[in-house]
């Protein structure tokens, strides 16, 4: 009867807790200085160009004829963005006309053409030397080392640019022992009497023109057709033509995946795609024409160091997500971002199983809980930034798509992607295509997850009652007007002796909040937001042996991980026999390689085997698990690692060589006879590891070798990897000089910082 009565009164206080009080309020966004639409006078429809590149001057020399519509009356005046071009001859409508280039602008007269809606059409001929956006690899290597190529994966600073979607033709000529590539069907290859060669492709329907590509180099390409008739090209280094298998594995199941998911056919005639050097990201959306890092042109041992599975789709996803249709606002780049980071990460789940799935979700959850230590800005602002955009977007996706279900989720990603084909969208264009489509009523989770920031911090409270438990939540983040409290159907779930398992889900959107969950029987476990579907913190105070029984009874790997890691702080001695019976029971990397690393320490003898059965794995991740943590106190398993020095994955050499350098170093001469022929990818990994640990063990003959992998002759990977490695050893000599200055000035970020880095790390040696 107590039982009752406590039941009564808490339900009681639940239902006037939860009964929504209306009262006048003010309603509070983040500030976007980016938020509004920029006015347009004239639409783009067509460019056609013609160029002629020459590589030792870095000179282009081209002329562009650009055709628009008036989309007012009165536009006395078209402007492009024209960094250092030199305009030999203008014309609009085949009438010289008057222009003049302000900063980076060309601002060009309309010469009486002011009050017509009509067809215009622009000629420019042009030439501009190092243009913007277009980037030269290797043609001033002294060597001859390093390939040879030039690229651009965005137009401005080589065709005259304006923001706009539209249909392209293109005629590029270059010296005929290079192919080239751009944005759709490649229409001709005509051979020219002084050697070149003029490659010519068009585009017939619109893409966002920023999504321009150009590339020229030695390569040959692999064709392909999808299921749906689809032509694709998979252009590769010749050298490489073996590696092809691992670069471009599951290409034809993408497509089918993408058309299977959206319930749309790809929206162009063509798909081609290639690696390129020195390349600033993983890959870029170029229209019809992906290019990627030729880092990612990978052999089948350096396939777990990173892949492009991944980006490859993410890439091909955005030909519907961003260039069939494309966002309108700075704003709205979660419209592209956060889709083909979601859809590539459903079609991962359909080729590596659910528990991989997770564990891609897992690394997008720490990265955005990771950026929120910094700021809040929402998914759905200019400001949010790659943290929220990719990761963030994509989980929120998730979540979206566990409110609508399965059918619903698809039935309004299809009826936006037809409804909106070829056009400009914002992000009410998502939330009413949902209502449209499904009847349903986002507005919430728009509000919430899209136009706010921050994310939710519950803390968990309860009592064992007898007949049930007394749950307390609350959220801890900081609210206020801009973050209120979240809203959330918060779902937790009871595993009893017999085995059995029951859901209990509770609407909460207060601070604080009381609610009873009845028993059925004996409890072992209570788990918070199985399946971790909701993006949140989460402290949960509960007893020691609910994590051990979460750990060793949930059937997701996910939650059991999730227990795993609220082990960390336990004493071993409290933990140890529990983690051997969960490593026998794991089956993916991400469960053992936690249970390996809390272990790490432990001298027993049955922790030693554990790690000896890791050391062995079939699992490449697995070895890498135990590589990581892998130290002194498991000296009796030098065999075991030295195994690893032969190890199919590059990363695990490297990590096999530091761990017997720091574990035996007196056999360091033998480990290093033992690797002495492997290169590694990417930049030379093992290799310039192997170079590091020669040098420390007094082979001086190597600095040269380890100082010319840091110079121009190479990839900026491999000479990042020398810097840190030149680094490490206090190198310091002229040549290493030239390396780092020579970084710096170099236009990829990150060799850029990694010379930065140097220069200070060397300047500050010099003062002390």
């Amino acid at each position: 009867m107590k039982q009752h009565l406590i039941t009564f009164i808490l339900g009681f206080l639940m239902m006037i807790s939860t009964t929504d009080i209306i009262i006048s309020q003010t309603v509070s966004y983040p500030d976007d200085p980016r938020s509004f639409i920029v006015e347009k006078l004239v639409d783009l429809t067509h460019i056609q160009a013609e160029l002629r590149i020459d590589a030792q001057t870095k000179n282009v020399e081209a002329t562009s004829t650009i055709r628009f519509s008036d989309l007012r009356k009165g536009v006395d005046s078209v402007v492009f963005f024209c960094p250092k071009f030199r305009i030999d001859a203008l014309t609009v409508d085949g009438k010289t006309s008057e222009f003049n280039q302000a900063g980076d602008y060309l601002i060009i007269k309309r010469n009486g053409q002011v009050n017509t809606l009509n067809d215009h059409e622009i000629v420019i001929k042009y030439s501009v030397t190092a243009p913007n956006e277009m980037y030269f690899v290797g043609w001033d290597d002294p060597s001859a080392i390093m390939r040879k190529q030039i690229w651009a994966h965005r137009p401005a600073g080589w065709l005259p640019y304006a923001p706009d979607r539209l249909t392209m033709d293109f005629r590029i000529t270059f010296d005929g022992r290079f192919k080239v590539f751009s944005n759709g069907v490649r229409e001709s290859v005509i051979d020219n009497q002084d050697g070149s060669k003029t490659w010519h492709y068009y585009l017939d329907k619109e893409h966002p023109f920023f999504s321009t590509a150009l590339v020229i180099g030695d390569y040959k390409w692999l064709n392909l057709e999808t299921n749906s008739g689809v032509p694709v090209e998979l252009w590769y280094y010749p050298e490489r033509e073996g590696w092809l298998d691992a670069t471009y594995p599951y290409m034809l199941q993408m497509f089918d995946f993408c058309e299977k998911e959206f319930g749309v056919a790809y929206p162009y005639s063509a798909y081609k795609q290639a690696p390129v050097a020195d390349y600033l990201f993983g890959g870029m959306e170029t229209t019809t024409s992906t290019v990627f890092g030729d880092f990612m042109h990978i052999d089948g041992r350096a396939f777990w160091e990173r892949n492009y599975i991944n980006v490859n789709v993410h890439e091909l996803i955005h030909n519907w997500f961003g260039n069939d249709i494309s966002h309108l606002r700075d704003k709205d780049v979660w419209l592209t971002e956060s889709f083909a980071t979601y859809y590539a990460k459903r079609f991962e789940k359909e080729i590596f199983g659910d528990d991989y799935y997770q564990w891609e979700r897992q690394k997008e959850l720490e990265r955005v809980l990771k950026a929120s230590e910094t700021d809040h800005y929402p998914v759905g602002s200019s400001r949010g930034g790659t943290e929220r955009w990719y990761p963030k977007g994509s989980l929120v996706l998730d979540m979206l798509r566990d409110e609508l279900g399965d059918d619903n989720f698809q039935k309004a990603i299809n009826w936006y992607l037809t409804k909106h084909r070829q056009s400009e969208v914002w992000t009410p264009d998502l939330e009413k295509a949902i209502f449209e489509s499904t009847g349903r009523s986002m507005s919430w989770f728009f509000d919430q997850w899209i136009y706010r920031g921050g994310e939710p911090h519950y803390r968990i409270q309860y009592e064992d009652n007898g007949p049930g438990l007394l749950v307390k939540i609350e959220q801890i983040q900081e609210i206020n007007d801009l973050m209120p409290a979240f809203k959330a159907k918060l779902n937790f779930e009871l595993g009893y002796a017999d085995g059995s398992r029951r859901l209990f889900s509770v609407y909460n959107h207060q601070k604080e909040q009381l609610f009873v969950i009845p028993k059925e029987m004996e409890l072992l476990y209570i788990l918070f937001d199985p399946g971790d579907r909701l993006l949140k913190k989460v402290t949960f105070e509960r007893p020691i042996h609910n994590r051990f029984d979460q750990l060793l009874n949930t059937p997701l790997m996910i939650d059991r991980y999730k227990a795993l890691v609220e082990l960390r702080e336990v004493p071993l001695d409290q933990k140890r026999e529990v983690l051997y019976i969960a490593y026998k029971m794991g089956q993916f990397h991400l469960v053992k390689s936690e249970i390996l690393s809390q272990l790490a320490a432990d001298t027993a003898v049955q922790s030693i085997e554990i790690f000896r059965q890791a050391l062995l794995d079939t699992d490449v991740l697995v070895r890498k698990g135990a590589l990581n943590v892998v130290n002194a106190t498991q000296k009796r398993l030098l065999k075991e690692i030295e195994t690893c020095l032969t190890d199919t994955s590059y990363t695990n050499i490297i990590l096999a060589m530091n761990a017997l350098n720091n574990i035996n170093p007196e056999q360091t001469d033998n480990y290093l006879r033992k690797t002495k022929n492997e290169r590694g990818f990417p930049g030379l990994n093992v290799r310039i590891v192997w170079l590091e640990q020669a040098v420390r063990n007094g082979a001086t003959k190597y600095k040269k070798e380890l100082v010319h992998y840091a110079t121009r002759s190479y990839d900026f990977r491999t000479r990042i990897n020398a810097l840190e490695a030149i680094m490490r050893l206090n190198l310091y000599n002229p040549e290493v000089e030239s390396a780092i200055q020579d970084a710096i000035n170099h236009w990829n970020f990150k060799l850029r910082a990694a010379g930065q880095k140097a220069y200070q790390h060397f300047e500050g040696n010099r003062k002390t």
